[in-house]
């Protein structure tokens, strides 16, 4: 029998994933093991912090686990069918139709542009200015994937972009800690604020894939039904820009605190960053049939979650866990101890774009003296994506 949480221990771990989800699975790990198993709400969830285990549902035994979740079900009310919550033949034939547009030679094309870019940001700064790195990263991410996408610049200011992704965000959020999450389809004022905001996105893509093709990833997809399509570019406009931002924000939050690294190899960096602040803080599968993890029997229909936060500060694979060092990833890390974008066939499609993005970006801004403002604290606002809580300010000294 899995160990874990039992009776009255379940209920107040309940609150706890409610009150403080990252420190509560943190704590479950210190408690439990590796492995353990509670019921939250209807559903009986297993948490795996063991990376063999890991690495078994998302790689060598990946086609006994789908995304047949509760979780993804709710993700899809928000995407559509994209790559992120489509399964079975759907998700191959678009993995299919899609990969060639995210080859590398693709997205190395793409490195001039996010240069110009973040020139372009950086020739506002003044010194001594106080700005929301936060927020900055957003406008600068926003405008890349507008252009890696359609060959737009996409303005969270000008077209309501910026504020509908935050509300579906917010809603995301807020329906995955329900008990019983319900679809956005009632005459709710919650749901009439979704349905305006996902009506505001999919017009804006719905045009982008009206007009002219261009050399852009847009136009080097083969034809899809146009729905599909405006489903893919959804997913991979959210995804594409908030996942970025956010680590964005906290590597520069870091290399404030730790001005010795500001020199060492940016693409070391992000990744030192991710193993920190992974986008994405819990993500599970669901099993088809049985298996066998970390020694335990898992029976079919069961679904299998891992947190990349905790698999991350996993002391016995990581030393010093909670320490800033970009240097450990001079050697590749055990397989399944570190999972930013999943891995396996299901690994994010846009993982290659998102690091070369990001640590592109740092190295325009290496001379760029970003400083935390004293009293500024760091806080992880734990929403689909471990964002920064609230503003993160920072003064400009060079």
């Amino acid at each position: 029998m899995l160990p874990g949480p039992r009776g009255w221990e379940a209920v107040k771990t309940i609150l706890d994933l409610r009150k403080d989800p990252l420190g509560a699975l943190l704590r479950l790990q210190r408690n439990y093991g590796d492995i353990l198993a509670f019921r939250y709400g209807p559903v009986r969830r297993v948490l795996l912090f063991d990376p063999p285990s890991v690495q078994r549902i998302l790689q060598e035994n990946h086609t006994n686990y789908d995304k047949d979740s509760p979780f993804y079900h709710m993700l899809g009310w928000f995407l559509g069918k994209g790559l992120i919550t489509s399964d079975g033949e759907l998700w191959k034939q678009q993995r299919r139709l899609i990969q060639p547009a995210f080859h590398k030679s693709r997205i190395d094309s793409l490195v001039p542009m996010i240069r110009q870019q973040t020139q372009k940001m950086i020739s506002n700064f003044r010194r001594g200015e106080i700005i929301d790195v936060a927020a900055a990263m957003i406008e600068l991410t926003l405008g890349i994937i507008g252009r890696a996408l359609f060959s737009q610049h996409l303005n969270a200011r000008d077209n309501g972009i910026g504020s509908a992704v935050e509300e579906i965000q917010r809603q995301m959020q807020s329906r995955f800690r329900s008990f019983y999450p319900l679809p956005p389809r009632f005459p709710t004022a919650r749901d009439r604020r979704f349905r305006l905001a996902n009506a505001r996105l999919r017009d804006l893509v719905r045009r982008q894939i009206r007009r002219p093709k261009a050399e852009d990833i847009l136009g080097a997809l083969p034809p899809m039904p146009e729905e599909q399509l405006v489903d893919e570019m959804i997913t991979l406009m959210l995804a594409g820009h908030e996942t970025v931002a956010t680590t964005l924000s906290w590597a520069l939050a870091l290399l404030s605190r730790h001005p010795d690294q500001r020199h060492n190899d940016m693409g070391r960096v992000v990744l030192e960053t991710l193993r920190l602040f992974p986008p994405v803080g819990v993500f599970g599968r669901r099993s088809i049939g049985p298996d066998r993890l970390g020694g335990y029997a898992i029976g079919p229909g069961q679904i299998v979650s891992t947190s990349p936060y905790v698999l991350h500060r996993h002391p016995a694979y990581w030393s010093n866990p909670e320490g800033f060092d970009p240097d450990r990833f001079l050697q590749d890390p055990v397989k399944g101890s570190f999972v930013p974008f999943a891995a396996g066939p299901r690994q994010c499609i846009g993982n290659y774009l998102a690091l070369t993005e990001a640590t592109t970006i740092l190295e325009c801004l290496r001379e760029t003296r970003l400083e935390l403002v004293p009293g500024q604290r760091l806080e992880i606002d734990p929403q689909i994506t471990l964002r920064p809580r609230g503003c993160l300010w920072m003064r400009v000294r060079a």
